[in-house]
């Protein structure tokens, strides 16, 4: 007996009574499970034989006793066929296997790989609340026996639920602690997989490209070519998505040149669809129509599955650009075929996590209603065909007549067709509205009078809640209500919609031009809040008055870029606009930045902090009532061998965007303790302190490792956070800052009076130290408001029982007026530039030596030194 069939045996004798069957029926029976789980993987089909081989040799001994083991052939039967996509067959199956167990099994691996089991079956059928309850169970299951690996499975199973229901959050969530429960290449190569699936979908590059290379390392660790191939076609998806063209075409040579020999079979079509989505984005229109043949060929639009939906897109947007408007149109059915298919699961999904019933009678009705409707068309084609037929056979002058009649109804009904074809392209199919084809038709004639144009995109907040709870009827009466009240000011073909719950506005560029000209920079601003005022108005549905809020983005279409750029940069503006908490944003090229060149950049940081290029400088903080250098700011440098420095600004945001930020700040508080303890062996023991990112400080694991470094410091840490960080999440903030100040850190707001904080929350903050922004400090010695913003900020602090440290100290003067005003600590170029570590040893030392009635000589020194 092989050492899998021993333990086979022993798992058996665990979870059942003793069975009493022949040696030759056990052996066989363990040789075709053995055979059914070494082939599950990699071939089904025979995986399926030798279940069923399992369930003859389970069944060969009538009784009570052989349940356990007619339970586990079972289980394999129903895993291998939902392998296969049999999952309709899978499910008595596996719910047999289930009876079997009894009405109250003991928590055994094999009752939780049923309850899987039972949860997939679901998901394919879609029945969402009952794969939640089954999951859920399952885990339970398995948490019971200490079964880790098949609790990640579980985590991942529950994440590609949230998925389907676009909570892509809540995914990465279940998927991260899946990886964190348990690590095997297989699973780690899912869950890489579907993270960066997860990440694609929001928006974020970095953090998908960084997963599907993760998931790419597993798949070489397999020596699996053709999963290399499947995860290098994701990479190239991705990269065509946020139009890396080049990379992407790279990426797909690399996919095929896996596939050669590898059997690769229908996944060609998928690098042959990624493929032609490449072409297209570069204008390469006859290369992305091969390619789309390709991927189509011997496929029948209206049965393609829901993986095929970018594909359509394209092949929409591609016949539409060669004027090939029957197979525009036929992609495009497809494509909403599949778009409506997906947005119904995602709701399905959704309202099972709600524990909602939600009913699809009324779909199935229209569904229905639409077949008869082309049945009734078909019907009255074939009675035009018979008539025309008849007609045929009658003499040559009835022919002729025939002929005439018919020409002209073909001639009707082609022009008919045509119009149906382009209202179909043109018009939003829910709100009738004009899509954004129809808009990129309008730039495109306006390009051709060389009249530019601005794109506005005005999302209406809240869109998918407020379409879950007034349904897809009154949502899009909604949208077109709204239209009609920007119509007062610009034509209706100048108004659709080019995303779900985002209409498009086409303004006329020299219009704004002038407009700035004449009022300023803001101009925009101010006709983009007109609109927004004009929108606000509650919105009247039936009998029920809907507030309406809007978030704007704006770009500048460009007369010798495509008419979709401009689109794409609106809504980018859009997003920035979201991401900066603020109604209104203009397209920032600079916010958005190179997506390849942003990935090198923090590939080239991480390389960067483990060569040494990346170091702390420390710009000391004066007390001004000891007249003594008593802490300092670690600020980050980095100097890189070919760029030269890189300013913070250039890395700092896309490190807290893609997650780096945490183990920068890590290494920085790693890095100041080190320091930290060399300043004390010098004789200048001080405190340090270290900027928190405001993504950290909802972290907890982040927040326990400060804890700890917190502990560590032999003269005290110092956590500056800024305003915006605590009022994010004010009750988790608190919370954290409370076990920063147990652990012995001090913890100073700063940037003071540049964000919203309340006096409420700021007399709850177990905090320290105020550090003013500079704003209010660079002149307090001319302007008397500054200098009682300061004083009463002051009072306050000292009130409350802070301290405040003034910023952005440049002169003596300065200083002077602040430590009248009763500031208890400055900091600033005027007393020291940020230094390297060396340099502020030497530095202390000086000032040390001298009295400090020569203070303002040693500033002098402090600012040479520092330049």
């Amino acid at each position: 007996m092989t050492l899998r069939g021993i333990s086979i045996a022993l798992a058996l004798a665990l979870t059942g009574p003793a069975l009493a069957i022949s040696t030759d029926e056990q052996a066989a029976f363990e040789a075709a499970i053995e055979d059914a789980r070494a082939f599950m993987m990699r071939d089904p089909n025979a995986a399926l034989e030798a279940a069923q081989r399992a369930a003859e040799a389970a069944g060969a001994s009538a009784g009570e006793t052989d349940a356990h083991r007619v339970a586990l052939a079972d289980w394999l039967q129903a895993e291998a066929l939902m392998r296969l996509g049999r999952h309709s067959e899978a499910g008595p199956i596996a719910e047999r296997a289930l009876e079997l167990l009894g009405p109250s099994p003991e928590p055994t691996k094999l009752y939780g790989d049923l309850l899987v089991a039972r949860g997939r079956i679901a998901m394919a059928a879609p029945d969402y609340e009952t794969a939640f309850v089954a999951f859920t169970e399952a885990y339970d299951a398995f948490r019971a026996i200490g079964e880790t690996r098949s609790q990640a499975i579980v985590l991942q199973s529950l994440a590609s639920l949230y998925t389907d229901a676009k909570q892509y959050e809540r995914a990465l969530e279940y998927l991260d602690s899946a990886v964190e429960r348990y690590s095997d290449p297989s699973l780690n190569l899912a869950a890489f997989n579907n993270r960066a699936n997860a990440y694609r979908e929001l928006g974020q590059y970095e953090a998908a490209l960084a997963n599907y290379r993760s998931a790419l390392d597993v798949a070489v660790e397999m020596d699996s070519a053709l999963l290399e191939a499947r995860i290098l076609t994701n990479i190239a998806a991705l990269h065509a998505r946020f139009d890396a063209f080049d990379e992407a075409e790279r990426a797909l040579e690399a996919a095929r040149a896996r596939t050669a020999g590898a059997g690769a079979g229908e996944w060609t079509r998928f690098i042959d669809g990624v493929r032609a989505i490449t072409a297209l984005g570069r204008g390469e229109l006859d290369q992305a129509r091969r390619a789309l043949e390709r991927t189509f060929e011997g496929v029948p639009l209206e049965q393609t599955p829901q993986h095929y939906a970018e594909f359509h897109n394209a092949g929409a947007d591609l016949y539409a650009r060669l004027d090939q408007l029957d197979m525009a149109l036929a992609h495009l059915h497809a494509f909403k075929r599949l778009d409506d298919r997906a947005r119904d699961v995602a709701a399905s999904a959704n309202s099972a996590l709600l524990g909602a019933q939600f009913e699809f009678a009324e779909q199935n009705l229209q569904i229905e209603q639409l077949r008869a409707q082309q049945l009734e068309q078909h019907l009255a084609l074939e009675r035009e065909q018979a008539q025309a037929r008849f007609f045929a056979f009658a003499g040559l002058l009835a022919l002729i007549i025939c002929l005439l009649v018919l020409g002209y109804a073909r001639y009707r009904t082609e022009r008919a067709r045509k119009k149906s074809l382009a209202a179909a392209l043109y018009n939003d199919a829910e709100t009738q509205l004009p899509s954004r084809t129809a808009l990129e038709r309008v730039i495109e004639q306006r390009e051709s009078e060389g009249r530019p144009s601005y794109v506005l995109a005005i999302e209406v907040n809240r869109h998918e809640h407020l379409r879950a709870a007034l349904g897809f009827t009154a949502f899009s009466t909604l949208l077109q209500s709204l239209a009609k009240r920007l119509h007062k000011d610009y034509a209706p073909d100048h108004v659709g919609v080019i995303a779900p719950g985002v209409l498009g506005v086409l303004l006329d560029a020299d219009e704004v031009h002038d407009a700035i000209h004449d009022e300023g920079d803001d101009a925009l601003m101010k006709i983009v809040e007109t609109l927004r005022k004009r929108l606000a108005a509650p919105v009247q549905i039936g009998e029920i008055n809907v507030d309406v809020t809007t978030t704007c983005g704006a770009a500048l279409h460009d007369l010798e870029e495509c008419d979709e750029s401009a689109f794409r940069r609106a809504v980018i503006a859009l997003e920035q606009a979201q991401t900066a908490r603020r109604t209104f944003a203009t397209y920032d090229p600079v916010q958005f930045g190179d997506p390849a060149q942003n990935l090198t950049l923090m590939s080239r940081l991480q390389s960067a902090v483990a060569n040494g290029d990346v170091t702390l400088h420390y710009q000391p903080k004066l007390n001004l009532r000891t007249g003594r250098f008593e802490s300092a700011e670690a600020l980050m440098r980095w100097n890189d061998p070919e760029r030269g420095y890189i300013p913070p600004d250039a890395y700092i945001p896309f490190a807290e965007q893609t997650g780096r930020i945490r183990e920068l700040t890590e290494w920085s508080l790693m890095r100041a303790l080190v320091d930290q303890m060399a300043l004390s062996k010098a004789g200048h023991p001080m405190s340090i302190a270290v900027n928190i990112s405001s993504v950290l400080c909802t972290d907890d694991d982040f927040v326990a490792k400060a804890v700890r470094f917190a502990g560590q410091s032999t003269d005290g840490l110092i956590f500056e956070v800024t305003e915006s960080a605590v009022m994010y999440d004010v009750e988790k903030a608190i919370r954290a800052l409370e076990l920063w100040t147990k652990a012995g850190a001090t913890v100073s707001i700063d940037d003071y009076g540049t964000g919203q904080s309340s006096l409420v929350y700021l007399k709850r903050l177990p905090v320290q130290e105020l550090k003013l922004d500079r704003a209010f400090v660079k002149d307090v010695v001319d302007n008397n408001k500054d200098r009682m913003l300061v004083r009463s900020t002051v009072d306050l602090a000292h009130n409350l029982g802070l301290k405040l440290t003034a910023e952005g100290v440049e002169d003596d003067e300065t200083l002077n007026v602040l430590k009248l005003l009763g500031c208890d600590s400055a900091q600033g170029f005027g007393l020291c530039r940020p230094i390297s570590l060396i340099d502020l040893v030497g530095f202390l030392q000086r000032h040390n030596e001298e009295a400090p009635a020569v203070r303002t000589e040693d500033s002098t020194v402090a600012r040479q030194q520092g330049q």
